[in-house]
């Protein structure tokens, strides 16, 4: 029964051949991003409790732009998978440029806010004064970078659609080396700077964030050779496709949008917890990345497969394949739950913070590690199988009310009102991930989220076309 089962499962090798090449370079790419993190935060953590919750704070303003981005180039991406399912590169470039206008609009408006209202955003997220006034220098510079941070992450992002993610690879690991290098320089005083501290570590971001715009624009003017994107595409006129962007990659924004102002709040609430609360909160975020650089790269390799397979027309070995994939992410949350058991103490040796903060982020790291199997289904399931294969408005009803309605209540209540244990407080922010994970299941086993949404976008062919066809494809197909 078992090597039935086994010989079944393998039998799609073009299916596994794909997922490894994209999961490997973007695995790297996140374990080369989790660097950055680690070196941000271990070299700012040996100045203290203060200055590393003061930068963990801040950084919450430039995810809230992390995420919009992530749910504007994801939802884009999903048509641009499927475009690229049916080679049809013109179609790929006018979906680019719109997202362009939108990344533009989005990360000036950021920038923005950043320089000249840091002090408010600081005010926000923590009422201790020295970690406002330590968070809003750094801030105020973070923010610099901010466009080109958004147009190489979205450049990047889209080739990922197209199944080049070694590139990614690469630019992220000269921006880590770079971070790195100016971290040492300018947060300790070497080689003749001043020792600036947090401000320093803002420097050293900016940098790399400039290292990775460098090496984008030289390779999608020199090297790039699938869709051959040319910059004045930005100044277009009618591009004939605005109606369904809006319609597919309009709700992911939104998904991400508001899912990031609900990270947000429970931002705010940890920062109003103490300062020895939000350290560990930082530090406990960094191994949560660390342990799950393999789920994040299988997500995204997920929604690449689904969108190019929903894309070419093949709906009944998309919904195989998304079976194949649940499988894959209890095997990948089960692996981040044994990482994190084994990595909580040895990681706490490296930081210079109180003995509660190391306590709390103990505790924290142990809760976190059974939540690690349901997130990684999640991962899978919502961003990967659902949002690919074109049902970005039910990934967003989860997503969205699963953060507003239970992680933000309850965990303002048990940390606010009931006084409950940090590691408490913990659970509930991160209990979501559960409820989630309970309504996804149903969804993913009913099969009804293929939708091609290419079909959408052309002249001959309608959404109810599109609907109609996966519905057909999908009768009487079994899960197996």
């Amino acid at each position: 029964m078992l090597q039935d089962f086994i010989k079944h499962f393998f039998k799609d090798r073009a299916f596994f051949h794909q997922f490894a090449a994209i999961l490997v370079p973007i695995a790297l790419q996140n374990l080369i991003m989790v660097g950055v993190s680690m070196a941000d935060t271990m070299m700012v953590g040996t100045l203290g409790d203060v200055q590393l919750s003061s930068v963990a704070l801040a950084n919450q303003f430039g995810f809230i732009l992390h995420l919009f981005l992530f749910g504007l180039v994801g939802g884009s991406n999903v048509m641009i998978a499927q475009f690229w399912g049916k080679r049809d590169v013109e179609s790929i470039q006018r979906v680019m440029t719109v997202m362009y206008r939108f990344v533009a609009a989005a990360s000036l408006t950021f920038s923005l806010l950043a320089f000249f209202f840091s002090g408010t955003v600081m005010a926000v997220f923590s009422v201790n004064p020295a970690v406002i006034e330590s968070g809003t220098g750094y801030l105020r510079i973070l923010g610099l970078g901010f466009i080109l941070q958004s147009f190489a992450a979205a450049t990047l992002m889209t080739l990922r659609s197209m199944s080049k993610v070694g590139v990614s690879m690469i630019v992220y690991l000269c921006s880590l080396l770079t971070n790195i290098l100016f971290n040492w320089i300018f947060i300790f005083g070497n080689l003749g700077a001043p020792a600036l501290g947090v401000r320093g570590a803002a420097i050293a971001t900016v940098l790399s964030r400039v290292t990775e715009i460098i090496l984008v624009l030289v390779y999608m003017s020199r090297f790039e050779k699938l869709i051959r994107y040319k910059w004045k595409m930005l100044l277009a006129g009618k591009l004939g496709i605005m109606k369904s962007f809006v319609k597919n990659a309009i709700p992911v924004m939104l998904n991400e949008l508001l899912w990031g102002m609900g990270a947000s709040t429970i931002a705010v609430i940890i920062g109003r917890l103490g300062t020895e609360f939000t350290a560990a909160h930082s530090v406990t975020s960094v191994l949560i990345q660390f342990v799950s650089v393999a789920i994040f790269g299988s997500g995204s390799a997920s929604a690449v497969i689904i969108g190019n397979t929903v894309g070419s027309g093949e709906y009944r070995l998309a919904r195989q394949r998304a079976t194949k994939m649940i499988y894959i992410s209890l095997l990948l949350g089960f692996i981040a739950m044994c990482l994190t058991l084994l990595l909580r103490t040895p990681l706490l040796t490296f930081y210079n913070i109180s003995a509660i903060s190391k306590a709390y982020a103990r505790q924290f790291m142990t809760v976190y590690a059974f939540i690690a199997l349901f997130q990684s289904f999640n991962m899978i399931a919502l961003v990967g199988v659902l949002r690919g294969g074109g049902d970005g408005r039910f990934v967003m009803l989860v997503d969205v009310l699963s953060i507003w309605l239970i992680a933000i209540p309850l965990g303002y209540l048990s940390g606010h009102v009931w006084g409950w244990p940090a590691v408490a407080v913990f659970a509930m922010i991160r209990g979501d991930e559960v409820i989630k994970a309970v309504f996804t299941l149903p969804r993913l086993l009913k099969g009804k989220w293929v939708r091609d949404v290419t079909i959408e976008s052309t002249i001959s062919g309608t959404a109810a076309d599109s609907d109609s066809a996966a519905d057909s494809a999908l009768s009487g197909s079994s899960l197996s």
